[in-house]
């Protein structure tokens, strides 16, 4: 027993990194008037803009204004957190912060910024921006720069995990709204389901979104839990959670994504793969606060297991066994042999 212990740990550890997460309160819009009366000050100026409805994760919200803290705390600039209610509510802010000329950086976390900031980026040539989890598709504005994940990889975790533990020979996969993370996590999904099980499991889909109609997003995965589905694959926005709150743990189980769901539903949750965007958040802030050509503008980056963006959960041991983990380190390394 100790033994299998020992290979749990260390097989878990070699998978991904430990992730931690600070939970922080939220602000809200400003206004003209308060951006005109605020002083002057000598420090560098970073503006984070998360999206509370439509946008990314609680999760994804917390490990974002870690990043921000440990930047202020870690360079001293002068950071400023603002969550926003509404598409409206975004362009507002953005338009507040440009013409009060003292924001260095305007940065946009979650998927639903990059409709907004692409075209904000063109409209203010000499203001820089960044897009966390999301890009820009053609020639991308020289001040503006994006951080993107390896939700791919994070696919074929999820993919390779159902594969291996499906009893039924059928697997859900209940996507968010669509965008590279959704087409990413797809691609992944299939690509591991197919080197976990030789026996071709179907795979029964469905598409929602959470926040326009949470009571539609529930019965689609009830509906593909009824259908057969016993391990469901939910990397939707709200880090799974009405996926796990919708399925009955008699009949399938949800491998999560965002922040380890397991202590939420130990009885339901199968494995959590996790997504941070603190480092991102942290390393964005370094480059303008560095500035000179540090800012990579027109550029996007990709960040994975070596950043410690993605990871699975430690939690995993629990509930995973131990020779599947074994057969997914191995399969990770022939996918992405050379990658990080």
């Amino acid at each position: 027993m100790e033994g299998k212990m020992r290979l749990k740990k260390f097989i878990i550890s070699s998978l991904s990194a430990i992730m931690i997460a600070t939970s922080l309160s939220g602000c809200g819009m400003i206004s003209k008037e308060k951006e005109k009366e605020e002083p002057v000050s000598d420090l560098v100026n970073v503006t984070l803009l998360t999206d509370a409805e439509g946008g990314a994760g609680e999760a994804l919200i917390s490990s974002a204004r870690a990043g921000l803290e440990e930047a202020e705390s870690g360079l001293g600039i002068d950071g400023r957190f603002i969550k926003c209610s509404s598409k409206d509510d975004i362009k507002s802010n953005i338009e507040v912060l440009v013409k009060g000329g003292k924001t260095a950086l305007i940065i946009g976390a979650g998927p639903r910024f990059e409709s907004i900031i692409s075209v904000y980026a063109q409209k203010y040539p000499n203001q820089d921006f960044a897009l966390i989890d999301a890009t820009v598709d053609g020639d991308m504005p020289k001040n503006l720069t994006t951080i993107t994940f390896d939700d791919e990889r994070s696919g074929f975790i999820a993919g390779f995990i159902a594969g291996k533990m499906t009893a039924k020979n059928k697997v859900g996969y209940i996507s968010g709204t669509s965008g590279s993370s959704e087409n990413a996590y797809r691609q992944g999904f299939e690509k591991g389901l197919k080197k976990a099980n030789d026996k071709n499991p179907e795979i029964i889909s469905r598409n929602v979104n959470i926040y326009e109609s949470y009571e539609d997003a529930k019965n689609a995965f009830v509906d593909v839990e009824y259908y057969g589905a016993d391990i469901l694959f939910a990397p939707t926005e709200d880090d799974s959670k009405a996926a796990i709150d919708s399925i009955n743990s008699n009949y399938s189980k949800i491998i999560a994504v965002n922040k380890d769901q397991y202590h939420y539903s130990k009885d339901k949750v199968v494995a959590s793969i996790t997504k941070s965007y603190s480092k991102a958040v942290y390393d964005l802030c370094a480059m303008v606060y560095d500035g000179g050509d540090s800012f990579k503008g027109g550029k996007n980056t990709q960040y994975g297991v070596a950043e410690k963006a993605i990871a699975l959960a430690p939690s995993t041991e629990n509930t995973v066994p131990p020779d599947v983990l074994s057969y997914l380190s191995k399969a990770l390394k022939e996918e992405y042999s050379g990658s990080n």
